[in-house]
């Protein structure tokens, strides 16, 4: 595997770099739900096991002195070497797990929380020992629940976060650093969160598991089967992608290709230069 890191997106004072876990493969009637398979493969590439790739792109922010991790990826997995290499990425960026002050879990799915924390039981404990950790407080009160939890595989990774005392909990939009701003987009999960970061008139949006495949930009009403309230995901995908292509925002994408950054035009998903 090559371990990649984007390059630096700057945005006045911000700067953005995408940092990857590794790569994902799935079945791709998944992520295409909601369509015909002749809808969707003649435009889809697929692997020898007709399994289609997706990134798994973690968000490094750095506000000034702060060092803002925006999802964990899997965390280590010995299973599947292809993810889990999140730590390897930012140490190509000279930072170890103490240098990061801030995380925010766009929703605790394995691919997003699972390097929130190492070890098992009552051995685990959190990655980034000196941060804090923000969750969708409406999140938090669904997969807290003990039957959630354990169906998830949540013990060793969600309540370690709360029992530290390291555990913030956002309603609504909430800034958490100068230009840096936790966005609600339900749907994926009921607390599902994206972040936006804005420096003067220049703005991105990092969009988290709201959109998974450049399709659905094409075409916002798929969904995949791993979300939890695909109404509303259907409408907080519509908002998103007409604001976004409105505004001209950057959109980086946890999903997309690797380093996951592009642009919403009315030709659809334009990956940036």
């Amino acid at each position: 595997m090559v371990l990649r890191v984007g390059s630096p997106l700057r945005l006045g004072s911000l700067v953005l770099q995408p940092v990857s876990d590794g790569l994902l493969r799935l079945d791709p009637s998944s992520i295409f739900a909601d369509a015909a398979p002749e809808e969707w493969r003649p435009r889809v590439q697929l692997d020898a096991e007709g399994r289609i790739d997706l990134g798994l792109n973690c968000l490094l922010a750095t506000v000034g002195d702060r060092r803002i991790l925006v999802d964990t990826g899997y965390g280590p997995r010995p299973d599947n070497p292809s993810v889990g290499h999140l730590a390897e990425s930012l140490a190509e960026l000279g930072l170890q797990p103490a240098d990061i002050d801030t995380v925010v879990v766009s929703h605790p799915h394995g691919d997003h929380i699972g390097g929130a924390t190492v070890g098992t039981g009552d051995s685990a404990r959190l990655t980034y020992a000196g941060a804090r950790y923000w969750l969708g407080r409406d999140d938090w009160e669904h997969f807290s629940q003990p039957d959630i939890v354990s169906q998830r595989g949540l013990a060793d990774k969600l309540l370690p976060l709360a029992a530290a005392q390291r555990l913030d909990l956002a309603d609504g939009e909430q800034e958490i650093a100068p230009g840096v701003r936790l966005l609600p987009l339900p749907g994926h999960t009921p607390g599902h969160m994206g972040v936006a970061f804005a420096s003067g008139q220049e703005m991105a949006v990092y969009v988290g598991d709201l959109v998974h495949h450049p399709l659905q930009i094409e075409h916002p009403d798929w969904c995949p089967t791993f979300d939890a309230l695909p109404p509303l995901s259907r409408a907080t995908r519509r908002q998103l992608v007409e604001r976004a292509r409105r505004e001209g925002s950057l959109v980086l994408s946890y999903h997309m290709p690797f380093p996951g950054v592009g642009r919403i035009t009315d030709a659809g998903w334009t990956p940036a230069a």
